[in-house]
């Protein structure tokens, strides 16, 4: 959510007067925070995950599923409960606002240790916190781990309060959005920077009876007469009128502690070549405003609406939602190139940092960032600065979303320098979101331990962010991976998975082959573009130099630390779900929630996911935690 405003808010207009004064304000902060930290180390290997959970309430006697607005509820009887005397298990998690009134974010009450025992035990923390909200709720209501909730923004009641039928389009998203001035604000500045009304459309899904030519008929169209609707609506495509159907989308997020700051600029390069992979093997969104669409993730959709670019800027540069375009370790392979054109930079902020005795790579990084406009700003940001605080820059910094994100740490108490890993779409069961986060923890730890690369340039990642974004992407789409040059070392190839033979690991192993319309690979090549199944699995046998797979390498730091068979055996069902995921064997939840919609006897093949399928679809959601 970011940090807390202490003081009210300025206009946009201010805003605007004053955003030079709070980059160059946020370069102090950080060039002070940086020369205090920069040597620090945290031997620990410290990790958590953030999930974000949708509040519905399904109605039995008329067979509706609807948005619970009942966030300040849950948090007010979780707060009561932490402060009362039996505070257990209350105080084994916690929970945080979020953006939509629906919405609850929760973490761990701690931080998990590096031992197996603690990942082991993610997935028990999950459904206590389930379990938790959902003792702050009635009969009939339930959290559930949803990305986008599939009626949202459809006409007619999505609420389980009458202000869906009530309000107008406008201010209904007024009353959904959390009260918070920071929420309210951060959205207004979007707009008003952006010069122009709110605009976003995507893919319909055609069936065989979707209407042709189609047309969003669910849009409001209830314009400004400053900001007239389109001439003409997009044929094909639904019409996406409010920040609300991006911002209030449901991910997670796993942050991990480096030892040092050089490892935890090594580990965000190398995570941002694994964000197309597992962006697409976590996709969860096939469904928005009550229709099927061609996509499977919300990355597109929140990207957009947290777009203030103006017209101009279109071309230029990229959102502030969107994947990272800079690399930032000092020790990158030459031949990789470390930034993009399409990247703003406040080159005043970054020769102050480089000044200041940072070093390029990382000051252009911070440069990247602070070059943009802040969101929300205080006048006491300004009239009070003192560089030896830090919430002017993270003011800044935590208002541009990158799909990893470097955290420095900002006390000399707190923890250490950190990556968050941030592409992932929140899963439908605990089972699956504990696979997730252990998976990307466990195959952090690999990278740091055995300094794996898996560099790949700039716009080949670019590439396999919008390849991971297609519908049924983990099945049909190909993205950029580094297949030689990965490892300097290779030491693994004794090292046994999960008791089984000892020259198993770290060699590719036969996968199941699948056509693909991509041109032949050059086998010489250090980079390939390669199918999931690739990837996760290991390239097939018959491959010169093929890829051993990440499901390997896991398996082989697993031995290399001497995990205990026990253990291992204990792991093998979460990494079996990134395995299976990636060959097919198991569906996304997209796939699997579009074969329950398309399987509906109410169904009528028009792309049309109604009332009474949506419910049902809910249900069956709910009872896979129950």
């Amino acid at each position: 959510m970011g940090p807390p405003l202490n003081a009210a808010p300025i206009s946009w207009q201010e805003i605007q007067e004053l955003a030079p004064i709070a980059r160059q304000g946020a370069a102090e902060q950080l060039l002070h925070l940086w020369k205090r930290q920069r040597h620090r180390i945290d031997p620990e290997p410290l990790w958590g995950d953030e999930i974000e959970y949708t509040l519905i309430n399904l109605d039995k006697s008329t067979s509706k599923a609807t948005l619970l607005l009942s966030q300040e509820d849950v948090l007010r009887q979780y707060r009561k409960r932490c402060e009362g005397e039996n505070i257990e298990p209350w105080n084994a998690v916690s929970f945080q606002p979020e953006w939509g009134r629906y919405m609850v974010e929760a973490t761990p009450g701690e931080p998990y240790g590096g031992e197996i025992t603690a990942l082991l035990n993610a997935e028990s923390n999950m459904r206590l916190r389930r379990k938790l909200i959902r003792q702050c709720l009635l009969p009939g209501q339930h959290p559930v781990t949803l990305s986008v909730f599939p009626g949202l923004g459809t006409r007619g009641q999505f609420t389980a309060s009458e202000l869906s039928r009530v309000f107008p389009q406008a201010a209904l998203y007024r009353q959904i959005y959390h009260p918070s001035t920071r929420y309210i604000m951060v959205t207004e500045s979007l707009a008003a920077r952006r010069q122009g009304r709110f605009e976003s459309h995507i893919p319909v899904f055609r069936d065989e009876s979707t209407e042709q030519p189609f047309y969003d008929k669910t849009a409001s169209y209830e314009y400004s007469t400053e900001h007239p609707p389109p001439a003409d609506p997009k044929e094909g495509h639904l019409h996406l009128e409010s920040p609300g159907l991006g911002m209030g989308s449901c991910c997670i997020q796993v942050t991990m502690q480096a030892p040092n700051e050089p490892e935890a600029r090594w580990l965000h390069d190398q995570l941002m070549a694994l964000g197309p992979l597992m962006l697409a093997l976590t996709a969860a969104t096939p469904m928005y405003k009550g229709y099927l669409v061609d996509t499977d993730t919300r990355w597109g959709r929140i990207s957009a609406c947290l777009d203030d670019r103006t017209t101009e800027e279109l071309t230029t540069i990229p959102p502030r939602y969107s994947w990272n375009r800079t690399y930032i370790s000092s020790e990158k392979p030459l031949d990789v190139e470390n930034k993009t054109p399409l990247q703003p930079v406040d080159e005043k902020v970054k020769c102050r940092l480089m000044d200041g005795g940072m070093d390029e790579p990382l000051a252009h990084h911070f440069g990247t960032v602070l070059s943009r406009d802040p969101m929300i700003l205080s006048r006491e940001d300004i009239e009070q600065f003192d560089p030896n605080h830090t919430g002017l820059f993270d003011m800044l910094y935590n208002s541009v979303w990158q799909h990893v994100r470097l955290k420095p740490p900002l006390s000399d108490s707190g923890p250490g320098w950190r990556v968050e890993f941030r592409p992932m779409e929140v899963q439908l069961t605990d089972l699956d979101n504990a696979a997730f986060s252990i998976f990307i923890y466990l195959l952090s730890r690999a990278i740091t331990i055995f300094h794996l690369s898996f560099y790949i340039p700039i716009d080949k990642l670019s590439d396999s962010m919008e390849r991971a974004q297609k519908r049924n992407a983990a099945l049909d789409q190909r993205i950029w991976f580094r297949r030689t040059g990965w490892s300097t070392t290779e030491p693994h190839n004794n090292h046994a998975c999960e008791g089984c033979s000892p020259d198993c690991c770290m060699k590719p192993k036969t996968s199941t082959w699948r056509s693909s319309k991509e041109p032949y690979q050059d086998p010489s090549s250090p980079y390939a573009l390669l199918s999931m199944d690739e990837i996760v699995n290991g390239e097939n046998r018959k491959i010169s130099n093929g890829f051993p797979g990440l499901i390997n390498i896991v398996w082989a730091y697993l031995q290399y630390i001497e995990t205990p068979l026990l253990e291992r055996k204990r792991l093998k069902p979460y990494l079996d779900v990134i395995s299976k995921r990636a060959s097919g064997e198991l569906p996304t939840p997209a796939q699997w929630m579009r074969s329950v919609v398309m399987t509906h006897p109410e169904y009528q093949r028009d792309s049309r996911v109604g009332e009474k399928i949506r419910y049902d679809l809910m249900q069956e959601i709910v009872s896979m935690e129950e």
